[in-house]
């Protein structure tokens, strides 16, 4: 028993050369992460686990219903024996936490990822009668877990694989010489993957690639190859040497003779750009000379022009103030004598204006105090009423301040009658008959008053009717 990944056993299968397809035994499903990608004892590939235990441990004695599938695998559950169909197409359990009952158990755990499957071989017959040994790199995947477990198994897949590539790779090496034995790669080994998927598709495996990793040949032909091959590698560098030489010869003549070429056009050149030059020069001289004698006879017509037109200038500008002046006197004096006149005006009519208004203002004054006369005959009767009424509230304010007094005690003509007050003096009896006449008194100004009042309001309306 192997503890290197966790808790596996070794399997009981021989080692073959190259990869080796089994299926391992480990204590606790637990386990199964400690061997995915991994190849125990260094040569075991595993495609499938069967885990000794699978459900979780509470305290390490109660068992618990829920167990947790790895990651990359799929598991065949069974209970009693018979398989359970879980959540995948192929029927098989997904990866991931599932509660279980008491009576299911976790059987097999199959692989679902890409397996590389790397053999060997030896001794294939070319097409020339060449004994050569074959490097091949197979990559496969588990597609259907119960077809696998329950067709093959990885024991009965890894002799499958071997068998079927051996045939195919003998049978290429049958149809090819030894010199293009190399050429058994890409395209060529294209229909050796599909002829293997058509055999092991029903048992749930599909192959993506199948590729020659290397190929061996005897030691003294490949020596004889190499030298083949290195002398063809001498003669074409030899030949490209030679073209090259020949090359850069025709090159080196070919500057040669440019380069005189060149030298010859750019004597030429030179020449006629030096005779252009003195002509140029000479031209330009001419021009020069010409343009002076021009110049000078502009500047001076110019000049007396210029005399001219400013002598010109002058007088208009004279002429010109002359005229601003006299037209300034002549409607200085219109204006000053046009503003007099208005000012005279102006005055005459403030004057006019401000007599018409103290006689409008005298006659309005008049008027006023002639209709306030008028307002106060008329309103002499509503008058009189109120001034009765302002007499006879100061009279009741005089009642208030005696009656407030602190000493002065009043009792009601029944309290005078049955002898309840406390001081039944002549004083207090007459004091309570007072106040009885003051009472009634009250009552009848309050009535005269209101009458009257109402007689005022409706004079000065029938008044303004009228």
């Amino acid at each position: 028993m192997g503890n290197g990944f966790g808790g596996w056993i070794s399997p009981s299968q021989v080692k073959k050369e190259g990869t080796t397809l089994v299926e391992l035994s480990i204590k606790h499903i637990q386990d199964a992460h400690d061997i995915v990608g991994e190849r125990p004892e260094g040569a075991f590939t595993p495609l499938s686990l069967s885990p000794l235990s699978s459900t979780g441990s509470c305290c390490c004695c109660m068992q618990q219903c829920w167990v947790s599938i790895p990651e990359g695998f799929t598991a065949i559950v069974t209970a009693f024996g018979a398989e359970v169909s879980g959540d995948m197409p192929d029927g098989t359990w997904s990866p991931g936490c599932h509660c279980f009952k008491p009576t299911y158990s976790v059987d097999k755990l199959v692989s679902r990822q890409l397996v590389v499957f790397d053999t060997p071989v030896k001794d294939c017959r070319t097409k020339d009668a060449i004994n050569v040994n074959i490097d091949v790199l197979l990559v496969f995947e588990i597609t259907n877990a119960k077809d696998f477990i329950y067709n093959l198994g990885p024991s009965k897949l890894d002799d499958s694989l071997r068998a079927r590539q051996d045939e195919a790779l003998r049978q290429m090496a049958f149809e090819t010489n030894v010199d293009e034995i190399y050429d058994l790669n890409g395209e060529k080994t294209k229909h050796v993957a599909e002829g293997m998927n058509q055999f092991f598709s029903k048992d749930g495996v599909t192959i993506h690639h199948f590729t020659i990793k290397g190929v061996r040949i005897p030691e003294e032909m490949a020596k004889e190859f190499e030298e083949k091959t290195l002398l063809e590698s001498r003669t074409t560098m030899k030949h490209m040497e030679q073209a090259y030489e020949r090359l850069r010869l025709n090159n080196a003549e070919g500057k040669q003779k440019y380069r005189e070429e060149c030298d010859n056009v750019r004597m030429q050149a030179e020449s006629d750009a030096t005779v252009i030059q003195d002509t140029a020069i000479k031209e330009t001289s001419a021009v020069i000379a010409q343009t002076s004698r021009d110049i000078a006879e502009l500047e001076a017509t110019r000049d007396v022009e210029k005399n001219k037109v400013l002598a010109q200038s002058e007088l208009d500008l004279s002429k010109t103030k002359s005229s601003i002046l006299a037209m300034e006197r002549e409607v200085n004096s219109k204006t000053q004598a046009e503003v007099g006149r208005i000012a005279s005006e102006a005055e005459a009519i403030s004057k006019k204006k401000e007599t018409e208004a103290r006689i409008e203002v005298a006659q309005k004054l008049a008027n006023g105090k002639a209709a306030l006369g008028e307002a106060e005959g008329v309103a002499s009767a509503a008058f009189a009423a109120r001034r009765a009424h302002e007499a006879e509230m100061k009279r009741l304010d005089i009642l208030e301040k005696v009656v407030l007094k602190d000493n002065i005690k009043i009792a009601t003509s029944q309290e005078n009658t049955v002898g309840m007050s406390q001081e039944n003096s002549v004083v207090t009896q007459v004091t309570q008959q007072g106040l009885e006449a003051l009472r009634a008194k009250l009552a009848e100004i309050t009535a005269t008053s209101l009458t009257k009042l109402e007689q005022t309001g409706k004079r000065p309306t029938q008044m303004h009717m009228g």
